[in-house]
């Protein structure tokens, strides 16, 4: 008989789930991952856990989302020049984002794009990842790095909101409260942006500490 989602997790294995490209994909992924966080007693941060997952997943999508418009367009994104035409005109689509569904021009995109959400039980604590099969772009890697740098200056809710402005891609206010809740509630977690060509992963590495069930983490 093939051991449980959850009993592999509890063993220390990795635990990968494909999220499908629809507007239900967060209650589905919430149900799946609540058994799992719960399994391990961090019920108590699933509101600030689930936030940070959703914004890593929405800004696969979106990277996935970009390399479709740029191949529609016939644009390189990869050339500075087709990068602005690109960026200007995608500003635009992402407005209607949260709309998406599959009657929508972009509502299907490419079936060769991904993203998965990898979790595994450590020792040390709980590692979180969010994957997408898109080479990370130049520009995209110096946005994220600048989000979490200037996150370090933010102290409260106030001042992240005044500092949430970003005219390429949205608000900008997702990453930054990601970093904002992995200073102030999810403390003494950690951020790690990791890049190959082909795949962008981003993980977050949450402490034992913070579980109402450290026995689990020897």
């Amino acid at each position: 008989m093939k051991p449980s989602p959850l009993r592999l997790f509890l063993a220390g294995k990795e635990i990968v789930f494909k999220v499908p490209f629809l507007p239900s994909y967060r209650d589905l992924l919430e149900k799946q991952l609540l058994i799992l966080l719960n399994s391990v007693g961090f019920e108590q941060y699933k509101g600030e856990l689930f936030f940070c997952i959703h914004e890593l997943v929405s800004n696969g999508f979106k990277a996935n989302l970009k390399r479709e418009f740029f191949k529609r367009r016939r644009l390189n994104i990869d050339n500075m020049e087709d990068y602005r035409q690109g960026m200007e005109e995608f500003r635009s689509l992402l407005k209607s984002f949260p709309t998406f569904d599959n009657k929508s021009e972009y509502g299907k995109v490419d079936s060769s794009f991904w993203v998965k959400v990898r979790i595994q039980k450590q020792p040390e604590g709980l590692r979180v990842g969010v994957e997408n099969n898109s080479t990370l772009h130049y520009y995209e890697r110096l946005r994220i790095l600048d989000k979490e740098s200037r996150s370090g200056h933010i102290q409260t809710l106030t001042e992240l909101l005044l500092d949430s402005h970003d005219a390429e891609e949205g608000a900008g206010l997702g990453l930054l409260f990601l970093f904002f809740i992995l200073k102030h509630r999810l403390k003494g977690s950690t951020f790690a942006l990791i890049t190959e060509p082909g795949i962008t992963r981003m993980e977050l590495w949450v402490p034992a500490i913070l579980s109402s069930k450290k026995e689990l983490f020897p």
